[in-house]
């Protein structure tokens, strides 16, 4: 490694970033990373490799993973060679043999930056020449930063057996590092139901012919999303169990014409499926069902909520929005059709299927229902209503009606007040 040390008198001047000394050329030689490091790569064929580690989180194993970000710099002004520059990869310890992502920076641009989810472990950053003849001779700066979260893809995921554990109703993030790379995810389902599956981004691109496809792999179904869009979504009825999806690079149809001069070879590789990734652009997926309601927030205002079943089209009332299941529509005002409750205590839980496939029954329950009848007396009752997967409509249940509290009317009657002096 190539390096100059100024001294001015007495006072040594330390740059803001962290000076790698000696960077080494092989995964054994290499330079711990922090946060950030500067060098200069000495021929075409020097090799820096800098080393970090991820550790478990003690106090919360579960959000020991994370997302990392890299990014590799240079000072402006820019160089005009095209041909010159730098290339960074990400290896993980576990694996040195395959990259897990690539990043490269022309000495005519002056930033790139990649993504990556990753796990607790030893991973391992590679920087060196684009090309074999020539070099950029300028200074570059590598930097990674980390956050942690349980909701970044971690790699490696490319296979059903390592596919990441997601739940219901929480944003997961990835991406893809490759045009090869595809990411599995896993849920399970206690009980048998219409599972939406959406994946979305934020920023669209102007290319349609890169982009993700989403497939769900015991139904065989997919969804395409090009780039220049912003999401798209998959519907599934399906069995309680695990079930798995993957994410992989946007398939394209290869022309039909075939050159008159082109091999056997070359027209069987013609006629399958292209494959062109977004690489390194951030993916949401979000995966919902009736059946898994969001958790109940602590800061939820009570806002009395109707909305309505997307299997049966029925409606119900919920004393706040964040009882209402993901995936049903929701409005503040009572449609037309629907009775209000008057009570704003009243709760609904789905009819379900045990292990078994014994059905079991839903509840609507009513714990403060007032009434009122026509001499005034008011009425505080508690009544539970009972709906199975069998029967459609809710049934009244005697048993269930109970008189918590009677208010008799006052009678109002003329009093005669004497007033003296």
């Amino acid at each position: 490694m190539y390096r100059t040390l100024m001294i001015f008198g007495l006072v040594a001047l330390a740059p803001p970033l962290a000076m790698a000394e000696d960077v080494g050329d092989t995964p054994g030689e290499a330079k711990s990373i922090s946060r950030s490091v500067k060098d200069t790569l000495t021929s075409a064929a020097d090799v820096d490799f800098y080393k970090f580690t991820i550790r478990a989180n003690r106090d919360n194993p579960d959000s020991s993973s994370g997302n990392l970000t890299v990014t590799l710099s240079q000072k402006a002004p820019p160089s005009f060679n095209p041909q010159s520059g730098w290339q960074v990869d990400l290896y993980t310890e576990a694996n040195l043999a395959n990259v897990l992502y690539t990043a490269i920076l022309p000495e005519t641009s002056l930033e790139v930056d990649f993504e990556q989810g990753l796990s607790p472990g030893t991973y391992y950053l590679r920087v060196y020449s684009l090309d074999s003849a020539v070099f950029p001779a300028a200074e570059y700066t590598l930097e990674k930063s980390w956050e942690e979260s349980p909701y970044y893809e971690k790699q490696p995921n490319d296979k059903p057996d390592s596919a990441n554990a997601i739940i219901f109703n929480e944003v997961y993030y990835g991406n893809l590092s490759s045009e090869s790379d595809v990411d599995f995810y896993r849920f399970g389902l206690e009980v048998p139901d219409l599972v939406t599956i959406s994946l979305s981004q934020k920023t669209p691109s102007f290319d349609s012919t890169i982009g993700w496809q989403l497939s769900l792999f015991s139904q065989s179904q997919t969804v395409d999303v090009p780039s220049t869009t912003l999401s798209g979504t998959l519907q599934a009825n399906l069995e309680a169990g695990m079930h798995y999806l993957f994410v992989k690079p946007l398939p394209q149809e290869v022309p039909e014409e075939v050159a008159e001069d082109e091999t056997e070879a070359e027209e069987t590789e013609k006629e399958e499926k292209l494959e062109t990734a977004p690489v390194g652009r951030r993916y949401e997926l979000l995966v919902t069902a009736p059946s898994v309601p969001q958790q109940q927030s602590s800061e939820c205002p009570f806002v009395f909520t109707y909305a309505q079943n997307p299997l049966t089209n029925r409606w119900a009332s919920f004393s706040t929005p964040c009882d209402v299941p993901v995936g049903w529509a929701s409005q503040q005002t009572a449609p037309e059709t629907f009775e209000v409750c008057p009570s704003p205590h009243a709760s609904y839980t789905l009819p379900q299927m045990d292990e078994l496939g014994t059905p079991i029954a839903g509840r609507v329950k009513i714990p403060l229902l007032d009434y009122e009848d026509e001499q005034g007396n008011a009425y505080i009752l508690r009544v539970e209503l009972v709906q199975t997967p069998s029967i459609d409509p809710i049934q009244f249940i005697p048993d269930g009606l109970k008189m918590i509290r009677i208010i008799e009317a006052e009678v109002e009657a003329e009093v005669e007040i004497e007033v003296t002096e």
